[in-house]
């Protein structure tokens, strides 16, 4: 019979290597001891330690859930910081450098355009055109799509993603115009 040796006070709770603070048990105890330990006080490495022990979980899941645990609140870095891009205008846009927010009195003026009649009827108008969105799509009509490396093929009643030059005989390139 296999024996474990068993921290009576866990390492991750403060628990020493010391001859007094270990015990030890078969598997099934030392699983049942992590078991107790995580009903009791609720830390994840209990939980991990008896699902491991007991091989309910594979170690993949086990090395997941204790990196993802180790990252949450304040052992996250970012606790507590404001998310990287809330309220920063991208460098390039506007003249703006980058790290720089918008003022309050910026984001109602911003609000103010957005929401206006006149706003409304500019973008009315650019989007009633009806060549508007053609013009978009044959510019990019066979180029390399968001698929790196591939472009739009048809054979007349299909279109696909391929890799450029690699489409299936008699297949053309680019999208098929529906008008």
């Amino acid at each position: 019979m296999k024996l474990h040796k068993h921290h009576i006070i866990p390492n991750h709770a403060g628990g020493t290597d010391d001859e007094s603070n270990i015990v030890e048990l078969t598997i099934e105890e030392h699983a049942r001891a992590h078991e107790l330990l995580y009903e009791k006080y609720g830390r994840i490495q209990d939980k991990v330690a008896y699902m491991g022990l007991l091989k309910l979980a594979p170690n993949a899941e086990i090395m997941y859930t204790l990196r993802s645990e180790s990252m949450k609140g304040e052992n996250n870095p970012m606790y507590g910081k404001p998310a990287p891009n809330r309220g920063i205008k991208r460098p390039g846009i506007g003249g703006r450098k980058k790290g720089t927010t918008w003022s309050e009195q910026e984001r109602e003026s911003k609000m103010k355009l957005h929401t206006s009649v006149e706003h409304r009827e500019k973008m009315a108008k650019i989007y009633a055109d009806e060549n508007r969105n053609k013009k978009i799509a044959e510019s990019r009509r066979g180029k390399p799509g968001h698929i790196k490396g591939k472009v739009w093929y048809n054979n007349g009643i299909i279109e696909k993603y391929f890799v450029l030059d690699q489409q299936p005989k008699d297949w053309l390139r680019g999208r098929i115009n529906k008008k």
